[in-house]
């Protein structure tokens, strides 16, 4: 990571990393019909205020890139259904301010890995969530980190926080619309603008072919 990179990440982390709550205080997470949500289901999810209308895609990271690694939140699309695990664990359930990754449960041929990271857009240097490898951003910064949940507000309503590797300072995503062409918004890693999520147990569905090229929309339509 270049110097001016981590110090803007780091300032950025610094302004709400008090915002997450202690592991002291873990919760099991609920889903949208009150079950736990356990690693062994997929799920979709939705922004709190929009749900079943707003489903997870991938496009790509820039007009020269191949492969849709990019995670868009996009209108009218039940979306991508993910995986949560917990690294080195063999626990079913998934509880609030625990290490997660997460995982998309199918992925372009092109993309290197299914699972969710950081990547900096070279435009804006904001931090944007995506799949993949570091084959799949040339001359992209990558972060290295673990995602995780937090309680928020009431029922089962949620943020996704991701904390870095390097020093395990940890902060929210939020949505932000880069480029009308894209279709969606982006996750970003964000200081004011964390949105909350709810999480949907996937329903399987026949099979679907994800194209190597282009945007990837829903492997489950509406």
């Amino acid at each position: 990571m270049n110097p001016t990179l981590s110090l803007t990440l780091s300032f950025l982390l610094f302004a709400f990393i008090s915002n997450l709550p202690s592991n002291n205080a873990v919760q099991q997470i609920f889903d949208t019909n009150g079950k736990p949500v356990v690693s062994s289901k997929e799920y979709l999810i939705f922004p709190a205020d929009n749900l079943k209308r707003s489903g997870l895609s991938l496009n790509k990271v820039t007009d020269d890139s191949k492969c849709p690694v990019t995670v868009l939140q996009k209108n009218n699309i039940l979306g991508l259904p993910v995986k949560f695990t917990i690294p080195e664990s063999t626990t079913d359930n998934i509880v609030t301010g625990t290490d997660l990754n997460i995982e998309f449960t199918e992925k372009p041929d092109c993309a290197e890995s299914s699972k969710w990271l950081l990547f900096v857009d070279g435009n804006t240097q904001q931090s944007c969530v995506g799949i993949g490898g570091p084959g799949n951003y040339p001359g992209v910064e990558t972060i290295s980190g673990k995602f995780l949940i937090v309680k928020h507000g009431t029922g089962g309503t949620y943020k996704i926080g991701f904390c870095l590797d390097s020093t395990g300072d940890c902060g929210y995503l939020g949505l932000q619309v880069f480029n009308s062409g894209e279709g969606g918004s982006r996750l970003i890693l964000t200081v004011t603008d964390a949105y909350s999520v709810v999480f949907a147990e996937a329903i399987k569905a026949p099979d679907s072919v994800i194209p190597a090229e282009g945007n990837l929309n829903s492997a489950l339509p509406i």
